[in-house]
């Protein structure tokens, strides 16, 4: 029997050296970019006015023109000097393997993914990072944001709405986040030594990489939140080329691999002890218990709504007579008044 386990995360931990890891609050920030210069400008001067100096980009041209990405540089030699390293890609290899190239170079104290597409608040790295000082038992911290929808009209980005993010919880509880993802990576700031351990992004997945890291992050400790609005995350729901979002422009993609995903951590789960299935179908009883239960009280809600309409309808019929009384009244009263 063959068995695809590409989309499980990887299970074992790394055994990479951590002896040149940084301890001096630096930050790694890797940057993916694929021919949207219109937005990478934005990404790029969005950790320009980050209050917080201390960092270096990692920009990841995946397969995409170099001499925008380049002229961009160019543009912010004076702010970029020293604190970017620029890698091109002859050829795109996806989103996940395109963040490799950048932590397996980095070496800062923290590691964060700034997509091409996002932007910060002026403080993110400022907060963040003396929040993980302060909180040395978590592994990552992640803040709360705004979702942004725009659309890009003769390259220049026209603001549509806003709203916030939906799926926000002060904790980070693995009921939750085994079901769906629980932040963006321009949310998140990772211990560096914790993202070497974890290992590498999973380059099997071209969508949910960021759901299939998060939870093996959580594997490693706590990850622990911030709630304040110091991220921006960007949606275009009317592309669908280069400037689209792949939640909005892939979602048929994310709903294939949001199952085979799933279907693929319980495989392995059952494969490693066959005694889970034990767990699984414990969980799912009691899933169908308290199920079945809502749906009796449902049921009887629906039986005392049927007994309330009945007695409206009951109470309407006795009225009538009264109605039509009050109306013969009132049109005697008329007539009189008339008559007067």
């Amino acid at each position: 029997m063959t068995i695809n386990e590409n989309l499980y995360p990887i299970k074992s931990w790394s055994d990479i050296q951590l002896n040149n890891i940084k301890h001096d609050n630096s930050v790694a920030i890797i940057m993916r970019t694929k021919n949207r210069p219109v937005l990478l400008a934005r990404a790029l001067e969005s950790v320009i006015q980050q209050s917080y100096t201390n960092w270096h980009i990692y920009l990841v041209n995946d397969g995409g023109d170099t001499s925008p990405v380049n002229q961009l540089i160019d543009l912010n030699f004076i702010d970029l000097n020293h604190k970017i390293t620029v890698i091109h890609n002859n050829y795109s290899l996806g989103m996940e393997a395109a963040s490799n190239c950048g932590l397996n170079i980095a070496n800062e104290e923290y590691l964060v993914v700034h997509d091409d597409d996002d932007a910060w608040h002026p403080d993110f790295l400022k907060e963040t990072v003396a929040y993980l000082n302060t909180e040395q038992q978590a592994v990552a911290v992640l803040t709360n944001c705004i979702i942004i929808n725009e659309e890009i009209q003769e390259d220049k980005s026209i603001q549509l709405g806003t709203m916030r993010w939906p799926n926000w919880h002060d904790q980070v509880d693995i009921t939750t986040l085994i079901k769906n993802n629980v932040s963006p990576p321009i949310c998140l700031l990772i211990r560096m030594s914790v993202a070497k351990q974890i290992g590498e992004f999973n380059k099997n997945l071209p969508v949910l990489g960021d759901w299939d890291y998060i939870l093996r992050l959580f594997r490693a400790g706590e990850i622990k939140t911030l709630n304040k609005i110091l991220a921006y995350y960007y949606h275009r729901p009317n592309h669908s080329n280069n400037y689209g979002n792949s939640v909005i422009a892939a979602i048929d993609k994310h709903q294939k691999y949001h199952v085979e995903f799933r279907n693929s951590l319980v495989r392995q789960s059952i494969l490693e002890n066959q005694g889970n299935y034990g767990i699984l179908h414990i969980l799912l009883n009691d899933n169908m218990e308290k199920y079945n239960l809502l749906a009796q009280k449902i049921n009887k809600l629906d039986h005392k709504i049927g007994d309330i309409q009945g007695n409206v309808y009951y109470l309407r019929r006795k009225s009538f007579p009264l109605k039509r009384l009050a109306a013969k009244l009132q049109r005697c009263i008329r007539k009189w008044r008339h008559k007067i």
